[in-house]
């Protein structure tokens, strides 16, 4: 018989099991991860599904995501990957195809409506398109469609926050607990007047009409406005010559011209105009580019001109 020592000496080294890894570790193996590998390392155990929620995925270029006509999923195209693989979502649902159309998204969710044409009645809901879950919104009726929405949602609490335009002058938001779409009296007219395109991020609304750019700071519920800048050659306006195209529009071609303007915030917090022009009958559109460097007042730059594209 060995003695002890000797007995000890020959037994195998402890196992640690990969799922017991300390979460310091795990968040060092997930800040290495682009977005599709830590989509997978969420699915390895519940462990590592409660450590990925203390991290995010190693990119920050969006997906672009691509909706076959008349089909219940997605396609998504990671830029970033070298073999240019298109990655199909699970099932949505038999009535996505045929009656949900995209207004929004935050990240993998998207804010979904379905429209009943008879009553003009909208039903809006979130949806995460990775995991399938989904959140109903409350119904409602408008004359005016759903105007320049915008989406955040807390990935943990499942905390959200919807906002759109109303009409041409007054703004409406819900969150999660409302039992009714709340008018935002400080966004209203005169603050924001055919406000066409907002933007959220870290808790400030970026509204865009045809000759301000306005940001509001949401402290809890109660918005206030801590910045304005005029957007005076950075904006093409209606004239009798032509016509706006708003976000979502197809260009008609009785019009002389065709504007579209668009804005963006970076994820470095830069604000971005893109302007771009379609001439007299024609299918060729002009872009330009415009950043406003910071909220101190500075003056917008042109940043970029792309013509003939």
């Amino acid at each position: 018989m060995a003695s002890l020592p000797l007995a000890l000496a020959q037994s195998p080294p402890p196992l640690h099991c990969w799922s017991e890894l300390p979460l310091d570790l795990m968040q060092l193996i997930f800040e290495r991860l682009g977005f599709t590998d830590f989509e997978r390392a969420k699915s390895v155990c519940s462990s590592w599904l409660s450590g990925s929620r203390q991290s995010k995925p190693n990119n920050k270029i969006p997906w672009m995501i691509l909706l076959p006509k008349k089909k219940n999923y997605f396609l998504l195209f990671n830029p970033e990957d070298r073999e240019e693989k298109l990655y199909k979502t699970q099932h949505l649902g038999d009535d996505f195809a045929h009656s949900s159309s995209c207004v929004a998204t935050y990240k993998s969710w998207l804010l979904m409506i379905t429209y009943t044409e008879e009553v003009y009645l909208y039903n809006p809901y979130i949806l995460d398109l990775l995991t399938r879950e989904r959140i109903n919104l409350l119904s409602f009726e408008s004359d005016y469609g759903f105007i320049s929405p915008v989406l955040w949602i807390d990935e943990k609490t499942k905390d959200y926050l919807v906002v759109r335009m109303f009409n041409e002058e007054n703004a409406v938001s819900i969150r999660k607990g409302d039992n009714s779409w709340k008018p935002i009296t400080q966004l209203q007219f005169p603050c924001i007047y055919e406000c066409y395109n907002m933007v959220y991020k870290d808790h400030k609304l970026y509204c865009l009409d045809h000759y301000n750019l306005t940001i509001f700071y949401f402290s809890g519920h109660v918005p206030s406005q801590v910045f304005e800048i005029s957007v005076d050659g950075c904006v093409n306006r209606t004239t009798v010559a032509g016509a706006i195209r708003h976000l979502g529009t197809i260009p008609c071609k009785r019009y002389l011209a065709c504007y579209k303007n668009s804005m963006v915030v970076t994820v470095d917090g830069d604000v971005l105009i893109l302007n771009s022009v379609r001439e007299s009958m024609s299918y060729i559109w002009d872009f330009k580019i415009y950043k406003m460097g910071s909220l101190t007042g500075s003056k917008w730059e042109e940043i970029f001109v792309r013509k003939d594209d």
